[in-house]
């Protein structure tokens, strides 16, 4: 309750009194004058209950992280009567954007509209409710203030960044062909698939000079892709694995990091899978065409580090999937003991591991055992550390032997 309500209750308290006890015409003229000083704008206020509408727009298209998203808001006023104190205040998330939008006060005359636009850049991936907008409607003696809040059903799936690779090596005691091998040695260079514009990340050895010498942009050369690359990536979900991940970085960085080593795989024809357990569900997406990559985008945007099983569990799902020869990776926020016995399982039944550690020096999470990569790096098992705050192609471009 208002301060200015509360005074003119209490003298319309006493006014009352004034009239029943003592009488007479200017008590019953204050009394009357009072009403409707409390009932007009209460009236007023009621009828922009309902003759005030709005609505929240967001731009088409795809979202990605780091991105900027323009949202529009509009309040229209459907009555003749002037609302000379309102107060916007959107309901954007702040998980979104990460910042909270400040009160807008205007006022609307009657007809009018009042419109509005944000824009905030989309911190991370995810799938969110947009949300409406409050609307707080005054009136001019400051007796009251109601509220009414205009719903919005829009949605926003931002997608993980993609961080794209130039390479990705692995020993080379590994057959050629069985994964995405820093010189292209799985592609059968005597046969040319097709020939397609020139994408960022690709080698200018590919570059096909004669047809580019005939067109603006460069030309590459696409080569046919051997029939044994295959590459398995688990991600580890198991939630305990997350419970110092306060602020989601180490998630995030599991997802960037297996995204980006698919980009780089659907980009040269590879087969890929990702499989990876959500709310005690198993989930597998897997292609080998670059057109592809949008169902990897949307898997891995709603990804969560939510499971109840070990990656041992998750791999052990898969296994009858799994060809023989195939690359299999494993991204896991917590390297211990389960996840070397794992990799080495791997090696032995000859499904060729490497493992991605996603660590956190800030809060000391990771690696559970600070000797293990160089335990399995000793059985031939390459092993990429990577740090949260870490670019991923900053250490996935970098050969461990």
């Amino acid at each position: 309750m208002s301060k200015n309500l509360r005074s003119a209750l209490i003298l319309l308290f006493f006014t009352i009194i004034s009239v029943l006890l003592v009488g007479g015409k200017v008590p019953y003229l204050i009394f009357h004058v009072l009403l409707l000083f409390l009932f007009l704008p209460l009236a007023h206020i009621a009828i922009g209950l309902y003759s005030l509408s709005g609505s929240v727009d967001v731009d088409s298209g795809e979202f990605f992280t780091g991105e900027v998203v323009e949202i529009k808001y509009l309040v229209q006023n459907n009555s003749f009567f002037l609302y000379p104190i309102l107060i916007f205040s959107p309901d954007f998330s702040k998980d979104i954007g990460g910042k909270t939008v400040a009160q807008i006060p205007f006022s609307l005359k009657g007809n009018e509209s009042f419109s509005k636009s944000e824009k905030s850049t989309l911190n991370r991936r995810g799938y969110y409710k947009v949300g409406g907008f409050h609307l707080t409607i005054n009136d001019v003696f400051g007796l009251y203030s109601i509220n009414k809040y205009i719903k919005s059903d829009i949605s926003i799936l931002i997608y993980p960044e993609i961080i794209r690779l130039s390479s990705f090596r692995v020993p080379s005691g590994m057959q050629s062909g069985e994964l995405l091998v820093a010189d292209n040695s799985y592609k059968d260079k005597s046969r040319i698939s097709t020939l397609r514009e020139y994408r960022d990340g690709d080698s200018t050895r590919s570059i096909h000079w004669k047809a580019s010498s005939k067109s603006e942009i460069p030309v590459v050369k696409e080569f046919e892709t051997r029939s044994d690359s295959y590459v398995e990536i688990f991600l580890d979900s198991l939630k305990r694995n997350y419970k110092n991940d306060f602020d989601r970085n180490m998630e995030d960085k599991v997802v960037e990091s297996a995204l980006s080593i698919a980009h780089y795989c659907l980009s040269n024809n590879i087969s890929v899978a990702i499989n990876y357990e959500n709310n005690n569900e198993y989930f597998r997406i897997e292609g080998r065409e670059y057109d592809q990559l949008k169902a990897f985008l949307e898997n891995l945007a709603r990804y969560s580090g939510n499971g109840f099983h070990s990656i041992a569990d998750l791999v052990d799902s898969q296994s009858v999937k799994i060809r023989k020869g195939t690359s299999t990776i494993l991204v896991t926020p917590s390297l211990n003991s389960t996840t070397g016995a794992v990799a080495i399982d791997l090696a032995y039944k000859g499904l060729n591991p490497i493992v991605i550690s996603i660590t956190s020096r800030l809060s000391g999470a990771g690696l559970a055992d600070g000797f293990l990569p160089g335990k399995l790096r000793d059985d031939n098992i390459p092993v990429f550390v990577i740090d949260n705050k870490q670019r991923v192609s900053d250490v996935l471009e970098v050969y461990h032997d």
